[in-house]
């Protein structure tokens, strides 16, 4: 590219034809790509099985799938512009919407379940504002702690010391979002060192892979009818017989991204899903 050609193009240009010919930062993104599939596949898995009851309300949680799978895709045409400050933004956001999810799925397994009714009508009254668009002032702090109070999730969390990684991720990702020094801002590609764009793009990726996993292997243990693949459902869809078990096969698709991606928790985390839950992740 030649000066006469920079000087007509805007910054959001020159960083996108950089990036274009990084191969360290197209196989960063391309990772990425995969968490954005995954997303899809699991909106489309959950679909018609993902309501929920709050109060007299039915609700599809599809809204929320539909809505982080569309921020993976922002964040990810964020790096492609080098634009490093948004999509740590938007992570923020993915990390948020996702463990919502991941809350109401909690409140409605803890009302069958009879939990603690106080945190039970605390939690519903929330839900039920976000509902009717007037929620306000829950902080992501206390919808991961009422999700690490669930009977059947807080040894995992304890276990695992989920908490203290999601604390790290917290204050990085709100460096960003509060512009907290001028690391946290976006910027001409050309302003940075050699390769030193990889870097806060891999760091990204990694909270990424982590957030999605610890949210799959946390939905496991609170509702796995939602990883259930179809198969039990199209054998009687079809008028025959389920082979036996089926009902417990997980969705190929979360059982592999849970399979390669067990690392960022713990190597072991996927036989404490075998001893904990009834699924067959095989």
């Amino acid at each position: 590219m030649n000066h006469s050609e920079n000087y007509d193009l805007k910054i959001n240009q020159i960083n996108q034809k950089i990036i274009s010919h990084d191969n360290a930062c197209q196989s960063i993104i391309h990772e990425m790509e995969i968490v954005e599939k995954l997303l899809s596949d699991f909106g489309f898995l959950t679909f018609g099985r993902d309501y929920s009851l709050c109060k007299n309300k039915y609700f599809s949680l599809q809204m929320i799938s539909t809505s982080v799978e569309l921020t993976v895709g922002n964040i990810i045409s964020c790096c492609r512009s080098g634009c490093l400050a948004d999509a740590n933004t938007l992570l923020r956001k993915y990390r948020d919407d996702l463990f919502f999810y991941l809350y109401i799925v909690v409140y409605d397994t803890s009302i069958k379940n009879e939990s603690n009714k106080m945190k039970i009508a605390e939690m519903e009254k929330n839900i039920d504002n976000w509902i009717n668009n007037n929620l306000s002032n829950l902080n992501i702090s206390t919808v991961l702690k009422d999700i690490g109070q669930s009977s059947n999730i807080i040894e995992a969390v304890k276990k695992y010391k989920l908490q203290s990684y999601f604390d790290k991720i917290g204050t990085r990702l709100n460096n960003y979002v509060h512009s907290n020094g001028i690391l946290y801002y976006n910027r001409n590609i050309n302003a940075y060192e050699q390769n030193d764009l990889q870097k806060p793009m891999s760091t990204l990726l990694k909270d990424m892979r982590y957030i999605t996993v610890a949210f799959f292997f946390l939905l496991t243990l609170c509702s796995p009818v939602l990883i259930m693949s179809t198969d039990y459902i199209d054998y009687l869809e079809c008028n025959s017989i389920p082979p036996k078990g089926s009902e417990y096969w997980v969705a190929p698709f979360i059982a592999d991204y849970l399979k390669n991606n067990s690392d960022m928790i713990d190597k072991n985390c996927i036989d404490y899903l075998k001893d904990n839950t009834l699924m067959e992740l095989e």
